[in-house]
């Protein structure tokens, strides 16, 4: 018997006009996303490519020596020198090292102009040992501070404020406009050998700190959009990576090279050093460094020279911005031991002088004018000498021969002084609040 036919309609086909609707939704919103994912990653990686400093101005070029005559002079210091690199070596020392400089041109992390909330802000202002030529950047004096502060559970941040070649008037400079804009807890002033005598205050040293405009951004613009304004009307555009490192010490016949102008090698000085200055391979001004140096150790500080008007000024400034302010002084390597005699002869000095340096008295004038000077100011001073006196007395050098600058282990035996001078003025200022609450 056959079976009637099913009474209910077939299934109809599934309706496909429904789910192709909305796929096609999750498809716009799918590239929707996607889009927005895109430019803002590109604008993540744009702006950590391309910052832009806080403010206009603050830069350590304009704060050491500079060849006004220089072609490129004008652009140069508009732009100034943000994540650029140096390239230092001293082929006869065996060092060749790049300084990775900072949004703001100094060596060291980058640092925001505000402080951080209950972190302490140390400046310490200086010329090319602060920078510290001669070692990684991993091996600096504040890099070292740093990690010590960090060790003793009160981490700090720790600025580098070295310029190579920054005369004393240049460290006057730099002192006050960073104080009066970074406002930092402490300041300390590193003086070197070549520091000394100090200059005559010229009147152009006594204007007011400088006032930096900030750099007025919109937030919400996008960085690609500053990046062509800037090229459009040629403006500077700070990159952060991608700099080929540059010789501080440029080869003749740049005209920074004191040996650019054609002199024969002097008596005294060995060829194959005068070659490697020609070359830029080693620093060009060592030569003069040598002849100049026993004088300036020796120097009569009751006649002139004497530091004592410039530091008033530093400390009475940094008062006024309630920051409290230390000096530091590092010796001459051929003070501290007669091993760097031999180099310093072969640089030019006189072979009596160069081994008189390390016993005679009269070669620690800078030493006696800082601590009388110091102590009239109320000023703590780290004087470096003796520690590294015991320290190259171990059999270990602790500065390079011809550069003359400290090496690492030196560079962290400063540190260490700067630092325990630092705790014990901290804890000696702290005393007369505590003492005199306990007064009846």
């Amino acid at each position: 018997m056959t079976s009637p036919p099913d009474p209910s309609p077939p299934e109809a086909p599934p309706a496909a006009k429904r789910p192709l609707r909305l796929s096609r939704q999750r498809l716009w919103l799918f590239r929707g996303v996607l889009l927005l994912a895109v430019a803002l990653g590109q604008e993540v990686v744009f702006r950590a490519m391309f910052p832009r400093p806080e403010v206009q101005q603050f830069n350590r070029i304009h704060y050491q020596q500079m060849a006004q005559s220089h072609p490129q002079f004008k652009k140069t210091m508009e732009r100034g020198l943000v994540y650029d690199r140096l390239w230092i070596e001293s082929r006869p020392d065996g060092f060749s090292e790049v300084h990775n400089l900072n949004l703001y041109g100094f060596r060291g992390p980058d640092f925001r102009i505000a402080r951080t909330p209950g972190q302490r802000r140390i400046l310490v202002v200086g010329d090319s040992v602060v920078e510290g030529e001669g070692v990684p950047d991993s091996q600096t004096i504040t890099a070292e501070w740093s990690r010590i502060l960090s060790r003793e559970g009160s981490p700090a941040e720790v600025i580098n404020l070295g310029v190579i070649a920054a005369s004393m008037p240049h460290l006057w400079i730099l002192l006050r406009d960073a104080v009066a804009l970074l406002r930092p807890d402490d300041v300390v002033l590193a003086l070197y050998c070549n520091d000394l005598p100090a200059p005559f205050i010229y009147d152009s040293l006594n204007q007011p700190p400088k006032r930096f405009e900030p750099i007025e951004v919109d937030p919400w613009e996008p960085r690609l959009v500053d990046l062509i304004d800037r090229a459009i009307y040629e403006k500077p555009i700070y990159r952060r990576w991608f700099h080929p490192a540059i010789r501080f010490f440029a080869p003749i016949p740049d005209e920074t090279n004191p040996w650019a102008d054609g002199r024969p090698c002097p008596s005294g000085l060995e060829k194959a050093l005068y070659d490697d200055m020609r070359a830029g391979r080693i620093n060009p001004w060592l030569h003069h460094q040598s002849e100049d140096m026993p004088g300036l150790l020796s120097h009569d500080f009751s006649k002139d020279g004497s530091p004592q008007t410039i530091l008033q000024r530093m400390a009475d400034l940094s008062k006024i911005f309630e920051a409290r302010m230390m000096v530091a002084y590092i010796p001459f390597c051929g003070v501290v031991h007669t091993r760097y005699a031999k180099a310093l002869v072969e640089m030019g000095m006189k072979p009596d002088l160069a081994a008189a340096l390390p016993g005679d008295p009269k070669y620690r004038a800078q030493n006696r004018i800082l601590a009388e000077v110091c102590g009239q100011l109320n000023l703590p001073l780290a004087d470096a000498t003796p520690d590294l006196e015991a320290a190259e007395a171990a059999g270990t050098p602790h500065y390079w021969a011809y550069d003359t600058h400290p090496n690492a282990q030196g560079y962290a035996v400063i540190a260490r002084r700067i630092h325990e001078t630092w705790s014990t003025s901290l804890r000696d200022a702290r005393k007369p609040s505590s003492q005199s609450g306990a007064q009846p």
